[in-house]
């Protein structure tokens, strides 16, 4: 092969094929593809069809991660103020004592909880639920009655 012909490959192979020049952007900058949102849940009761609302005053929210163990349970509670639960992962079977309703929550589901109503949970399945829990209470109270 010729010097010559060694040059202009090096010099391609510098510059790009496009034959951009040395120090210069070979082209627009690939933009990032923009967000995919789905629409886990939307609903304006709570999962025994009690209406909601943010309580009056000032307000704190709450972001939580809950972790309960195959074969564990969440016993008897209420919420006073408005909690919302989104299933990550695992099955939980929920009991609401009131509303005589029983469901079962998996991964991807999201829940608005009943406010103020007695319920129950346990684990189904062989694996751990995790729940990301996001609670709207007045400042340094806690969203949580046990029976």
């Amino acid at each position: 092969m010729s010097a010559r012909l060694l040059a202009v490959i090096a010099v391609s192979l510098v510059t790009g094929a496009a034959g951009a020049q040395v120090g210069q952007p070979a082209g627009p900058p690939a933009t990032a593809p923009g967000p995919t949102v789905t629409v886990v849940n939307r609903t304006d009761r709570t999962i025994t069809g009690q209406p909601f609302a943010v309580p009056d005053g000032p307000l704190e929210v709450v972001f939580s991660v809950a972790e309960i163990a195959v074969g564990g349970a969440l016993p008897m509670h209420k919420h006073p103020w408005p909690r919302f639960a989104y299933v990550e992962s695992g099955q939980l079977r929920v009991h609401y004592e009131e509303a005589g309703l029983v469901r079962v929550f998996g991964p991807g589901e999201a829940v608005v909880e009943a406010i103020d109503q007695w319920h129950e949970g346990e684990v189904v399945g062989d694996a751990p639920v995790r729940l990301i829990v996001v609670d709207q209470v007045p400042p340094g109270r806690s969203n949580v009655v046990s029976h």
